[in-house]
């Protein structure tokens, strides 16, 4: 890449920020039926999560792009791993109000950061990737043919999901470990989340959803070419599901989700024998009535003719 095209790379990135910036200052409510962790947030404070994390990701892919690397799969991993650690540091220091130092091994044993490193690939990379080069054989091999070329408002939607899966791990680290501080509850969460039991009411909510995303709805998505991305508009945040291919995931899952294969599997099979079934059933019906009645008509009707000769 010469000097040029690094240049136009950089501006890219710089306006898909830019109007990133732009929406977070309208509204960030969830529209969706699925649950986030930022749900619980005020929106001040929901809001300058939001900019610190578009920042952060902004500054990294800057980095990033400026050397016109690739990444690895394990510096994808440490990056994404850098980068929650740091956003969740720059929060909560301008909360308390002096810097805050968070051990990585708090958020690396969190739940959801291990979901999102499963992700990595098509979270993290695959952005990367085609921002440095929109020709880049990441995007033909996962999104094509159903999208045909890279758009400016595509790469913005999927910096847009990261940002919003980002603000999740944050809002998640916070809830574990600070939802018991009075303090805390008061000045971060909503008025409804005010109570310890409200708190502890959405947290399993939440807990649950993402084991069901995990367990049963990702592995689905996966067989089904299909991924679920959140999209920041000034009117909120929307939950769609766009075409992906992600075979070369059917051999990382493992457990409960071949298991959520096999199931799918077992009830397309049954439903298409089902399906035969009930359709020779209904034309088996169909000839015999017809035969039958068929039949049963021209005897009259010769019966009646004969009648009228006499």
């Amino acid at each position: 890449m010469n000097f040029v095209e690094r240049e136009k790379v950089l501006f890219r990135i710089s306006k898909i920020f830019a109007r990133l910036q732009y929406k977070i200052n309208f509204d960030l409510r969830n529209t969706s039926s699925v649950l986030l962790a930022t749900d619980i947030l005020r929106t001040n404070t929901k809001r300058e999560l939001f900019k610190i994390t578009s920042l952060k990701l902004e500054k990294v892919l800057l980095d990033r792009l400026k050397n016109i690397t690739d990444i690895s799969t394990w510096q994808s991993q440490s990056l994404c791993l850098s980068l929650l650690q740091e956003t969740t540091e720059e929060f909560l220091t301008s909360f308390y109000g002096f810097p805050i130092s968070v051990r990585t091994n708090l958020i690396t044993d969190l739940f959801y950061t291990n979901t999102l490193l499963e992700e990595e690939r098509i979270l993290f990379t695959v952005p990367y990737q085609i921002i440095k080069n929109d020709e880049q054989k990441f995007f033909r091999a996962i999104f094509m043919p159903v999208y045909d070329n890279v758009s400016e408002s595509f790469i913005e939607s999927l910096i847009d999901n990261l940002v919003v899966e980002i603000t999740n791990v944050v809002s998640i680290f916070i809830l574990n470990e600070f939802s018991l501080i009075n303090d805390v509850r008061k000045s971060l969460y909503r008025s409804n989340f005010l109570s310890l039991r409200n708190v502890e009411r959405f947290r399993n909510n939440l807990s649950w959803q993402y084991r069901i995303k995990v367990l049963i709805r990702r592995p689905a998505a996966i067989y089904n070419s299909q991924y679920g991305i959140w999209v920041i508009r000034t009117t909120g945040i929307y939950y769609r599901v766009i075409y992906a291919n992600q075979s070369w995931e059917l051999i990382n899952l493992k457990g409960f989700s071949l298991l959520t294969l096999f199931v799918i599997e077992a009830k397309d099979f049954v439903f298409s024998r089902i399906e035969e079934s009930v359709y020779l059933f209904g034309n088996t019906i169909q000839y015999i009535v017809t035969s039958i009645l068929g039949q049963s008509i021209a005897l009259i009707w010769r019966g009646f003719i004969d009648g009228l000769k006499k």
